[in-house]
């Protein structure tokens, strides 16, 4: 067996995608061969026969430069591997990601070194070359702050300074992808506790009901009924077609829908916060199916059970719920968008709908009104008002708690912020899906064997316990309070929503 082939061995089991990228890869041309340092490590030489590393002592030359600690240490340069042994011994409870400048040379290193026990080692993850679109992706998908606690990165000087200008934006890079991660960790420090309550109450009401795939006729229309204002607009009009349409309403425009005397055949919730209830508050048309995210709030569902409509949950991004649906599969329903409308869309593209329609989308404040009338913030700002502070006033302190800019429409004055722009665009960019649902994903759940399962997992405290807890540790993090660990804190919750 080559070296090649060795290494490539020891990646394949963790990171089998990687390994074939590596394997499919033509070998570079950047280094000429090794020649061992005096004190025997082997350093890469480059075709200009300039050493990537000290050839007196690679191992102070590394001690020397990494000063500093971190949880989660980002190495750019793979090197002989002996900064990153170093590392790893230094600070033991620490983990890393190794990056190249491109396949080629990746795979000219693996061929010349053998790094068969840096690679086998837990801590280690490889990342896809930084001149790769698919870096900031994996960088953010390696780094797990409620788990690696800090970042930290390590550039190898006289790597940088060979590809200069394949790394000239990598700092950049860098700093994207850990925006994304803090944006991530923030929703997860703000919703990991909910969440986990809002599962495991959904998983334990999924274990009571046998749900059904729901045959529709896919040839009409399929049309997503949001609460923007302009939903009063083409609620008249659905009245006049309604023969030609499937209606999927989220769960905001479900009070007005219903109000204006329209059915709609299926409802759509993933809001995880306890005010979404609100919606589903007044009678529920018996023929209106429920569609509930398992970590949405669990009063709306158990409202649609209660009142004899068929519903059924769906398996969206959160690492328990996949851990669930591996178990025993759900409907799989994209929610990384956070937003309902898109996760209406998705769901009559997954029944087979391919026409599709969508009103009540403003993603704006159109006309100077923040939603349709008839939702549930007009019926609780109507029992608030007082003859010095109007409903009116209510919805302008919804619509100027952050900065807007306006435009003249037809409807009037439109407001736009910020954050509504995200959404549509987030709508736009991502409205668009594969998935079909089938059959087999209509189960009920194995609650029972579940909890037997993950309670074995949990016991055994390792990455497959973590991984599926991540945004309740998170959680953890930013509010933990008293000497429980983040671990303990989470298990103390599960014993809570759950038999265990």
């Amino acid at each position: 067996m080559t070296v090649l082939e060795m290494n490539l061995t020891a990646i394949r089991p963790k990171q089998p995608e990687l390994a074939e990228n590596i394997q499919r890869s033509q070998v570079g041309a950047a280094y000429k061969g090794v020649v061992p340092a005096k004190t025997g490590e082997p350093v890469p030489l480059f075709a200009s026969g300039q050493a990537l590393q000290s050839l007196y002592n690679p191992v102070r030359e590394a001690e020397r430069a990494l000063t500093s600690a971190a949880g989660f240490m980002l190495f750019c340069g793979l090197g002989n591997g002996i900064h990153i042994k170093v590392f790893l011994d230094t600070y033991p409870q620490s983990f890393c990601a190794i990056t190249e400048s491109d396949y080629e040379s990746f795979k000219q290193l693996l061929s010349l070194i053998d790094y068969t026990e840096l690679l086998a080692d837990s801590r280690v993850f490889l990342l896809p070359p930084c001149t790769s679109s698919a870096f900031e992706t994996a960088l953010t998908a390696a780094y797990l702050p409620a788990v690696h606690g800090t970042f930290g990165y390590h550039i190898l000087r006289t790597w940088s300074e060979y590809y200069k200008a394949q790394v000239k934006d990598l700092p950049e890079k860098i700093e994207h992808a850990l925006k994304k991660i803090k944006a991530d960790f923030s929703v997860q420090a703000h919703f990991g506790k909910i969440w986990l309550r809002n599962i495991f109450f959904n998983l334990r009401l999924a274990g009571s009901v046998k749900p059904a795939y729901p045959h529709t006729d896919t040839a009409r229309t399929a049309l997503i009924l949001g609460a923007g204002p302009s939903l009063e607009a083409g609620l008249s009009l659905l009245k006049k077609k309604r023969q030609q349409y499937t209606v999927f309403c989220t769960d905001t425009a479900f009070p007005a829908v219903c109000t204006s005397g329209i059915t709609p055949e299926f409802f759509i919730a993933l809001d995880p916060q306890h005010i979404s209830y609100q919606h589903t508050i007044g009678v529920i048309p018996k023929e209106t199916t429920g569609i509930f995210d398992l970590s949405a709030q669990p009063a709306g569902a158990r409202r649609f059970y209660k009142n004899g409509n068929a519903f059924f949950f769906t398996a969206g991004g959160h690492p328990l719920v996949q851990t669930a649906a591996l178990f025993s599969p759900f409907p799989p329903l994209a929610t990384g968008s956070g937003t309902v409308a898109v996760a209406a869309y998705h769901a009559a593209q997954a029944l087979g709908y391919r026409h599709i329609e969508c009103s009540g989308m403003d993603f704006a404040y159109t006309g100077g009104k923040a939603y349709s009338r008839g939702t549930y913030l007009s019926a609780q700002y109507a029992g608030s008002a007082a003859r010095i502070s109007p409903q009116e006033h209510s919805f302008i302190r919804l619509m100027f708690r952050t900065e807007t800019y306006n435009e003249q429409t037809t409807q009037g004055i439109t407001y736009r912020t910020a954050l509504l722009d995200s959404y549509r665009a987030a709508f736009e960019a991502e409205k668009h899906s594969a998935t079909r649902w089938q059959p087999t994903d209509f189960q009920q759940f194995p609650y029972t064997a579940f909890l037997a399962s993950f309670s074995k997992t949990l016991q055994q405290n390792g990455r497959n316990a973590v991984m599926p807890l991540l945004p309740a540790l998170a959680w953890c993090k930013a509010h933990r309070k008293g000497n429980l660990t983040d671990m303990e804190l989470v298990s103390e919750f599960i014993s809570e929503y759950t038999d265990l």
